[in-house]
């Protein structure tokens, strides 16, 4: 049965995301856990169901306007979205709100063909919106052209 009450709904997110490869989890000063891929933050994550996701602006604007997420007015000066996980339909979107962002944070670290390859077919599986896809396409291509700069390839 899936959960369903705010707390094992964040008990299963935390699950799911914290065994993807290169996320990490650390505490939040407000009892929030914080997901990170390598150091760069992709979430944070309330007791309460809050989840709080940074993303670039066009990012942002897409997922906002795709109904993905809504804009996170309480950080002020930073792009970030949010959702809140209240009943059992609520955690596959939060899911993928998620690792939409870990996939961000991945892309920008990867270099390699094959990482990028991996992405890229992710990101197809998830056959998302027009305008999300063609923004995750264009930050594709930027990193296989840049591929010839030195760096990690993974």
């Amino acid at each position: 049965m899936a959960p369903s009450s705010p707390s094992a709904l964040v008990a299963e997110l935390t699950e799911q995301a914290g065994a993807w490869p290169h996320v990490s989890l650390a505490p939040h000063p407000s009892r929030a856990v914080v997901f990170r891929v390598d150091e760069a933050r992709i979430g944070v994550l309330h007791p309460d169901g809050l989840l709080e996701i940074p993303v670039p602006a066009p990012l942002r604007t897409a997922l906002v306007d795709e109904g993905f997420a809504a804009p996170q007015p309480a950080r002020p000066g930073r792009e970030w979205v949010a959702t809140h996980l209240h009943e059992a339909n609520d955690l596959a979107p939060a899911v993928l709100l998620l690792r939409l962002s870990y996939l961000y944070r991945r892309l920008l670290r990867s270099r390699g063909p094959a990482a990028l390859r991996r992405i890229r077919a992710e990101v197809a599986r998830y056959a998302l919106p027009d305008a999300l896809d063609a923004l995750y396409e264009t930050m594709l291509a930027k990193r296989e052209a840049d591929a010839s700069l030195p760096g990690p390839a993974e």
